[in-house]
């Protein structure tokens, strides 16, 4: 009996996206099995995280990198970083940020805070969070003196009333202050992993681990100057730090590493046509469901380049139903639909192949018929 069955747990067809809730993405074997070797034997830790990170920098043309315990953990040491630097004395007392000279940590004001909350963890360093007016002559005023950093997030849904990323790093990189950008969802294509940093300017970029990397969901990656990562690697676990419990062991580091490796020379063409490819074959099947109205698009939920199957459902059901039923077969389906921030239409949803096998392919299109059905 499987661990899932012995928890009396159903596995959930992911049809949606690599979303934390679901588990993230499946992770490639040979992923697996870099974490089996390495759970079987003790090795000098802080040695192992210094040879990962060298290798990770390199596979994302980076100065530097960090592997940490998720990108929330990437936002909190990337922050912990531009406060203190390598300042030991200035990192025993964060969250005490009160003898800091540099403690202000600007954000634009956009309705994308209402929509994520994980700019939000940035506050667990004892940093000072100050919105500013959605311009960029705005943010240009408001650095000052006590101004540690500007932290920015792309996207498309949290950039569509700021200013965004790619305009904001060009017209500021030289500004004199650290810019970090939450980048956790922001792959593909993996020219993202050193887009941000060594194209745009930006000090530092932060990526999930577990989403399209397909590494461990427990990891997380910072990537950029090597004075700032080298800081956040200093407010990290084993240090007696801030990041202390942000602790990444060295099975995480060696799923992870192989995972980056896998994406990096296998993350581009051939899986985006495999992609195409079910998702060619799931619209066929869905028109033999009865649906009709299908239009595969090759931009993500975010703006990433993602091959995304869109099928609006007859009038009277609507994606948000759509899942709730899927959800509830002997077989569960996660159907993606958007939410209405996005402003699309309440009966269309979205069907992304990321994490689809070509067997899981057919009962996706028939849990969706059946809905259509019921």
């Amino acid at each position: 009996m499987g661990f899932y069955e012995r928890l009396n747990m159903p596995t959930i067809i992911n049809a949606s996206e690599t979303y934390t809730a679901l588990g993230g993405s499946l992770m490639d074997p040979r992923a697996v099995a870099a974490m089996t070797e390495a759970a079987k034997g003790f090795v000098d830790v802080p040695e192992l995280i210094k040879r990962v990170d060298e290798k990770a920098a390199e596979l994302t043309r980076n100065e530097a990198a960090h592997v940490t315990t998720g990108a929330s953990a990437g936002l909190v040491l990337s922050a912990a970083a531009c406060l203190c630097g390598s300042d030991e004395a200035a990192l025993k007392r964060l969250p005490d940020c009160s003898a800091l000279a540099r403690k202000e940590i600007l954000l634009y004001r956009g309705e994308y805070l209402d929509l994520i909350p994980y700019w939000r963890m940035i506050a667990n360093t004892g940093a000072s969070l100050v919105t500013v007016e959605p311009s960029i002559d705005a943010l240009r005023s408001a650095i000052n003196a006590k101004t540690a950093a500007i932290f920015l997030f792309p996207g498309t849904l949290y950039e569509k009333d700021v200013p965004d990323c790619e305009e904001t790093l060009t017209a500021l990189a030289a500004c004199g202050v650290p810019i970090v950008v939450d980048a956790a969802a922001q792959l593909p294509p993996v020219s993202n992993l050193w887009h941000y940093t060594r194209d745009l300017g930006a000090s530092l970029c932060v990526f999930s681990g577990g989403k399209h990397i397909r590494g461990p969901q427990s990891t997380g990656l910072i990537v950029g100057k090597r004075a700032l990562v080298d800081a956040a690697r200093l407010a990290a676990c084993p240090n007696p730090f801030l990041g202390r419990a942000f602790k990444t062991g060295k099975e995480e580091l060696a799923g992870f590493l192989t995972a980056l490796e896998i994406f990096v020379t296998e993350g581009g063409d051939a899986l985006f046509n495999r992609q195409l490819r079910q998702l060619e074959r799931l619209a066929d099947l869905l028109r033999e469901e009865g649906i009709q109205q299908l239009e595969i698009t090759n931009v993500g939920r975010l703006g990433t380049e993602q091959p995304l199957l869109h099928a609006l459902l007859p009038q009277g059901k609507t994606g948000e139903g759509c899942n709730q039923f899927t959800r509830k077969l002997p077989h569960p389906v996660d159907i993606g639909f958007y939410g209405k921030e996005f402003g699309k239409p309440e009966n269309l949803i979205f069907l992304n192949a990321y994490n689809l096998t070509d067997e899981q392919v057919e009962p996706v299109a028939r849990a969706v018929g059946a809905y259509v059905r019921a």
